[in-house]
């Protein structure tokens, strides 16, 4: 692999730092009085409204960043990941996530092996459907954690409206004991289907909540082969623990955990929703797949929004970035983006190997719009930090109150503009993000846009999105002896 050169070892760098020291003395509104960005820093993309035009940049600002998209070959790397190059390079892997949501995608056999997977998904879910009707099934509880469970449980939680049964769905993520206590007071062994996600189905805090679960309900041979189901890429190991192949939904080795929504890992989300709403969250994902891999600088909001992290973080020396979510069923994608984003991105070596001089991920943290106007946001409207910030906004709600969501709206707005304008600071540079509902198409989108804004941050910064040392750390450490209780 050619040995590319630190993003700090750039000419970009050095004008894009020169730059940085001419206009961030400046205030947020002096920088929009004096642009004209309203117009250009708009985009309407798979049903989702990108307002990027309250943000510390000039046309200058992107026209450096521009040059530094090319100069890092971020849209190569980018469009070379969908076409199956080997991305993760510590593990040899390619990262195909895009393939999932793509009947159309031209590899094979990676397009019969993600039709396979998809038919089998939905067998299970209409036989488990099935079964509900008969009164057989009424509870579904998915044990896995960080990709094996974020997004299923975000989804399952935030499409409750377009839940298609009356199944219960429970999630298990934590080794803390306290869950599985709590879920097991609530639900009938008798008619509960257990779902063990695990791409290496030896993650420990899995595996340990599944044999503590087996051990508290005296579980057997054939309560595992009749009521459980395992999402995996490591069919053999379900096989011992005595899962039945009919009851096992594989996950290519080619799709990272994080980026794994979209594969048998969503299962718990067709369930959900079915197999029709299923397919409207792919069709949304891909939607934005199509456009983010072919548009140009100013009409790519991935690409955009991943040249301005880089803009925040290492020229205007702002560490983190909010997330303000102006609805309560999407209180779960701060977890989702935290995980998504910083365990990406977390890094401090190259690809190659080298120690960067600079920092890479953003640290990501939110809250629910107007819970957090009362508390934190008083640190962004006068506080000395500069944060900023993605503001994600419904337009209409699911429920009867809709007087109630256009004043919820109202504040969202309204805070778009206080934080414009500050009080006793420069002002917070925000992005806002609006759609007309929370449906699965448009989920769909948005979190495909946030895949791609990853993974082009990563492009600039010269590091690997796919591969997590740290948290692979800890794993090694846990079979050392001496770390018992």
């Amino acid at each position: 692999m050619l040995k590319t050169p630190l993003l700090s070892q750039t000419a970009e760098w050095s004008l894009l730092q020169d730059h940085a020291n001419d206009i961030s003395q400046y205030p947020l509104t002096s920088i929009l009085s004096q642009t004209n960005m309203k117009s250009k820093l708009q985009l309407e993309v798979a049903g989702i409204h990108c307002d990027f035009s309250k943000n510390h940049v000039t046309q200058k600002t992107l026209e450096l960043l521009e040059n530094l998209c090319q100069t890092r070959a971020a849209m190569q790397y980018f469009c070379g990941m969908e076409q199956g190059a080997i991305v993760n390079v510590s593990e040899k892997k390619q990262a195909l996530h895009m393939a999932l949501r793509n009947p159309e995608y031209s590899l094979e056999p990676v397009r019969t092996i993600v039709e396979q997977a998809l038919e089998k998904m939905k067998s299970l879910t209409r036989f488990i459907h099935e079964q509900h009707r008969n009164a057989s099934i009424q509870h579904i509880v998915t044990l896995g954690i960080g990709g094996s469970s974020a997004g299923a449980k975000l989804l399952t939680e935030a499409l409750e409206k377009y839940h298609v049964t009356e199944l219960s769905f429970h999630f298990i993520e934590s080794v803390d004991p306290f869950e599985l206590s709590s879920i097991l007071k609530k639900i009938n062994i008798n008619n509960t289907v257990f779902i063990v996600s695990s791409k290496s189905f030896v993650t420990d805090e899995t595996q340990t909540n599944f044999s503590s679960l087996c051990q508290a309900i005296g579980a057997g041979e054939n309560f595992i082969k009749t009521r459980c189901i395992a999402i995996t890429a490591n069919e053999e190991k379900a096989l011992s623990y005595g899962f039945s192949a009919e009851h096992i939904l594989s996950i290519p080795d080619w799709v990272g955990g994080r980026f794994s929504i979209w594969s048998s890992v969503g299962f718990p989300l067709m369930l959900a929703i079915g197999i029709e709403h299923f397919n409207d969250f792919l069709q949304g994902a891909r939607a934005m797949d199509e456009h983010c891999l072919t548009e140009d600088f100013f009409q790519n909001p991935a690409l955009l929004l991943a040249a301005m992290d880089c803009w925040y973080i290492n020229f205007l020396h702002a560490h983190s970035r909010a997330v303000i979510v102006y609805s309560s069923q999407l209180a779960n994608l701060i977890n989702y983006l935290q995980q998504l984003i910083m365990e990406s991105n977390g890094k401090s070596l190259s690809m190659a190997g080298d120690p960067l001089d600079y920092h890479t991920s953003p640290i990501i943290w939110g809250g629910i719009g107007p819970n957090s106007q009362h508390s934190f946001q008083q640190l962004l409207m006068e506080g000395s930090h500069l944060v900023p910030i993605d503001i994600i906004l419904p337009r209409t709600t699911s429920t009867h109150f809709t007087l109630q969501h256009s004043q919820l709206v109202r504040h969202g707005l309204a805070q778009s503009e206080a934080l414009t304008f500050g009080l006793g600071n420069k002002g917070q540079p925000h992005n806002l993000f609006s759609f007309d509902s929370i449906c699965p198409k448009t989920l769909g989108s948005l979190l495909a846009l946030y895949e791609h804004r990853t993974v082009l941050m990563a492009a600039l910064w010269g590091i690997n999105p796919f591969d997590q040392p740290g948290v692979a750390l800890v794993k090694q450490l846990l079979k050392k002896e001496g770390v018992n209780p």
